[in-house]
This record gives structure tokens, C-alpha cells and sequence, in this order.
């Protein structure tokens, strides 16, 4: 499992910086974090002509005065009291291209986005960039509670899923919260040929994830005491997720970005991709694997 120690938050100069600062103060604790760069981009730091013209008096907010209400927001809202180092960065352009351009150069481990239900956001930019990142993303919703009592992590016994795990068993560690691992499993089309109903051939799928999560903590060296919830689903394994993981007052979803099959996990799974899509009250934390990504990026490049 790679460190969690380089950590950027999108800011955007609303109340949802508040809540940013706030819970990431809590989690780089946890991951130990050793930076975190406070990131905000600007179209253009300039008023335009015709507004300069009509107010002569009126000043544009220049970086330095943008950066001092940053600095103070993070001096008043770093709650945790752990010490990393925090450094505030500004930039104009496209948002998600400025973002997507300095995770590499930075080389961020994790993003952390706002996702807005009752804030004023369309939330279309954590979407774009939780698609396409090569970094972790952590995304929080404007609703989120700051404890952590509860995570949840479906699996799908894939080596993305192991990277899930092993995040979700060190989170929990550090923090005391319980774990609850879920699988969704289903009945294959045709099931009738074989003469057993479909309740029976249900829990005939339902031995086989069983197996298969028995092999997933031998092969990854996992506690065997842990256990795993199984759940026949036929339709939206993402409806699951989500349900499940309100009927356990889960506080937080780990989840790979990319299930048994793709080239790499810098393209999201379908699953993922259902449920960073969702207007969802509970913090998502998607995990990549960094190094695979930037391989295969490479590798496109060169196509």
C-alpha cells in the first residue's frame, strides 16, 4: 500500500472550503500526511474590460489578497491540531486541466474534492477529474459529519479492490472504526437451463463469492477474521453499495477505481463510475494506483 503523504484540496472560495479544510485536517492525522496543498484556480484574476470601464474604482481580487483569505481560512479552520506542511497555490485557466496538470507535477497522492447537495455547484468537476486523475480522490459532501465510525468497502476480490482494502484496514485501524466489507454478486442469464430455480442458483453464486473472498485474505495476507456481507444484485451493484452502506451509518466508502477487468485503473470501472455520480450524503474515496496509471498514460502517448 502506497502513503497517503501529499494531499491536494480543490478550493473554490465558498463555504465548502470550510467543510474541506476541516475534514482533511482529520484525515491527513490518519494517513499521517506530510503536505497538503491548498489549490485554488481562477479564470482569470483580471475584471473584464467593460466592468473596469463602468466601475473605474472598482479593484480585482489580485493572488496575493486571494491567497491571504486561504491562509487565514486554513489558520481558523484546521481543526485536528496535527502538523504537516500546508502550502497555498494559485492558478488561472481551465479549472480541470489546471488540476489534472499539477497533480502530476506535484505528484499528489490524493485529491480532495467538495461534493455539493446543498451548496450552491453543479459537482460536474470531481466527476471529470475523479474519471480521468491519475492520483487517489477523496470526494466530500457538503453534509458530511466528522466522525468516522463506520467504513464501508465493496469488493470485488481484484487487485484494485486489495488496494481498497488495505486502505480501509489501516484507516480503521488508526481510527477504531469497524469495517464492513461487501460483495454483490449474480445470477447469470440462462440459469433456468439448468433446472434449479433461481433462489437456488443464487445461493450456489453466493458459495462461490464466499470461496472467492476466503482466497482473496489467504492471497493478500489479510486478517481471517474479517468478514463480508453478500448481497445477490442483478441490477445496480451501485444502488447496493449506497443502500448498504446507509443501512450501516457508514461514514466513509473505499472502493478501487476499477473492478477484474480494464487496461488500468486510470479508467473507472463502470461501478465506480456509477457512484461518483450519485448525489450522495457519505465521503467516496476512490483509490489508484498511481504508478500503473502513469504507465499506461504513457504507453497512450506513444499509440
Amino acid at each position: 500500500m502506497y502513503k497517503l503523504e501529499r494531499l491536494l484540496v480543490a478550493l473554490d472560495l465558498t463555504e465548502m472550503d470550510d467543510i474541506l479544510i476541516q475534514y482533511t485536517s482529520i484525515m491527513a492525522e490518519h494517513f499521517q500526511t506530510e503536505k497538503v496543498y491548498f489549490f485554488h484556480v481562477a479564470n482569470s484574476f483580471e475584471l473584464p474590460e467593460e466592468v473596469k470601464t463602468t466601475y473605474p474604482d472598482l479593484l480585482a481580487p489580485t493572488d496575493e489578497s486571494i491567497q491571504n483569505v486561504i491562509e487565514g481560512n486554513i489558520e481558523e479552520q484546521w481543526k485536528s491540531g496535527y502538523s504537516c506542511e500546508k502550502v497555498v497555490e494559485l492558478k488561472e485557466g481551465n479549472p480541470t486541466d489546471q488540476l489534472l496538470k499539477w497533480i502530476d507535477i506535484k505528484n499528489v497522492d490524493m485529491i480532495v474534492m467538495g461534493r455539493k447537495r446543498n451548496l450552491k455547484g453543479s459537482g460536474v468537476l470531481p466527476q471529470k477529474v475523479t474519471k480521468v486523475a491519475h492520483s487517489s480522490v477523496l470526494l466530500v459532501p457538503d453534509t458530511v459529519s466528522q466522525q468516522l465510525k463506520t467504513v464501508v468497502v465493496p469488493l470485488d476480490f481484484s487487485k484494485h479492490s486489495k488496494l481498497a482494502m488495505d486502505e480501509a484496514i489501516s484507516l480503521t485501524q488508526k481510527t477504531g472504526a469497524e469495517l464492513k466489507a461487501l460483495n454483490t454478486y449474480k445470477v447469470p442469464l440462462g440459469f433456468h437451463k439448468t433446472g434449479k430455480s433461481r433462489e437456488e442458483f443464487a445461493e450456489i453464486m453466493k458459495g462461490h463469492a464466499e470461496k472467492d473472498f476466503e482466497d482473496f485474505l489467504s492471497k493478500n495476507n489479510f486478517e481471517s477474521q474479517i468478514t463480508c456481507d453478500f448481497i445477490n444484485d442483478d441490477d445496480s451493484p451501485a444502488d447496493t453499495i449506497f443502500n448498504y452502506a446507509k443501512s450501516k451509518n457508514a461514514d466513509l466508502i473505499i472502493m478501487g477505481s476499477k473492478g477484474r477487468t480494464g487496461l488500468a485503473s486510470i479508467l473507472l470501472g463502470s461501478v465506480t463510475e456509477k457512484v461518483i455520480n450519485y448525489d450522495a450524503d457519505i465521503p467516496l474515496m476512490v483509490i489508484k494506483e498511481k504508478e500503473e496509471n502513469m504507465g499506461f498514460f504513457k504507453a497512450l502517448l506513444n499509440i
